[in-house]
This record gives structure tokens, sequence and C-alpha cells, in this order.
């Protein structure tokens, strides 16, 4: 008699379709809006300075315990937006190998970025509204941009509209049905092929 022949069954993780155009664009997109607002930064401390520089001219008022802690939460703030531009930064590497992780971690952190981008540009130079009259601060503010370079607040006004914009097209291109599709776990199932027989030999 010999054994019946049986059926084997594989189960495996194909490999992942080529990446649509849409995530490369997207992924780029996020790097180079953590990248701008890691730009920003530096360049907003830089333009506020020479606010301040114009501000030691005249007598502030008062309001200093008040400009103390409006300086430790923009300080907070500002913390918060390098940490979060990183964090963008490191998530656009991860979604262009496709980690569905990444992809979420992406639509939680790109829209809290994009609203500190908008409430820093929005913000009075740190914290001269708290010290100084309102007629001194126009006085300081036409100091300050007298002696500043031209390109600088058109620089800084460009690049705090451009990273909320280009968050957010990133977003809507990682929602799209081919980005689900790039990111969605698959499994190939093998169709069953015959086992091998092992002849037994018979006993009368």
């Amino acid at each position: 008699m010999t054994q019946t022949p049986g059926t084997a069954m594989h189960v495996h993780d194909p490999e992942r379709p080529p990446r649509p155009r849409i995530i490369a664009v997207s992924c780029l997109l996020l790097a180079l809006a953590a990248v701008a607002q890691l730009a920003l930064l530096p360049l907003t401390y830089w333009y506020q300075e020479f606010f301040h520089t114009a501000a030691a001219s005249f007598e502030p008022e008062g309001g200093v315990a008040f400009a103390a802690v409006g300086s430790t939460a923009e300080l907070a703030a500002d913390l918060l937006t390098a940490v979060l531009a990183i964090g963008l930064l490191a998530l656009s590497v991860a979604n262009a190998v496709g980690v569905n992780g990444a992809r979420i971690a992406s639509w939680v952190a790109a829209p809290l970025l994009a609203c500190c981008t908008t409430v820093g540009l929005i913000r009075t130079p740190r914290p001269l509204s708290f010290l100084y009259s309102s007629a001194d601060l126009d006085r300081i503010a036409a100091l300050a941009k007298d002696r500043m370079p031209e390109w600088l607040e058109p620089l800084l006004l460009t690049l705090g509209l451009a990273v909320p914009v280009a968050l957010l097209a990133a977003l809507a291109l990682l929602a799209l049905p081919p980005a689900n599709d790039f990111f969605r776990r698959r499994q190939l199932v093998e169709p069953g092929y015959p086992a091998a027989t092992v002849p037994m030999e018979s006993t009368d």
C-alpha cells in the first residue's frame, strides 16, 4: 500500500508594489516643509533681534513679569515646533518605504506643525508688546526694519505660508487610493502541490 498524496499551502508576504509617484511627492513635501520650518526658527530669532536692538533706545513702561511668562511660553512653543519638524523629517523617510504607522503619525504631527508655523508667523516679536506703548512699538518697528536686510521679512512670510500649504498637500496625497494600496499589507497564498509519496511494502 502507498501513502495517500497530500497537499501543502504556503502563505508569505509578497514584495511591496512599486512606490506610486504621489508617495514620492508627498514624502518630498513633508521633508521640505520640515527643513523650511527648521530654517524658520533661527531666521525668526534673527528677525526679532533687530527689534530688541532697536528697543534698547526706549524706556520700557512695565509688564516685565508678563513679558517673562510670554517669553517662556514662546520658547517652549519653539522647542515643540523643532521636535515636530525633526519628527516629520524622519516620518517622510518611513513613509517612502511604506510604513503604515508613519503615515498615521504624519496625519497627527503635520497639522500640529502647521498650527505652530501659523502662530509663529502672526505673533509679535517677544516680548516687546508687554513692555512698550503702542507709539513706541511703532517707532521700534520702523527702526528695526531700517536696519534689517530687505529680503528677511519677505522670506519669513514666504516660508511661513509655504510650510502649512506643503504639509496639507502632503497629507492629501497620503490619503489617495494609490497610497492606500501601497501601505496596505498583503498576503499571497500559493496553491497546493502534491506531497512526496512514500511507497510502503505490503505483507501477506
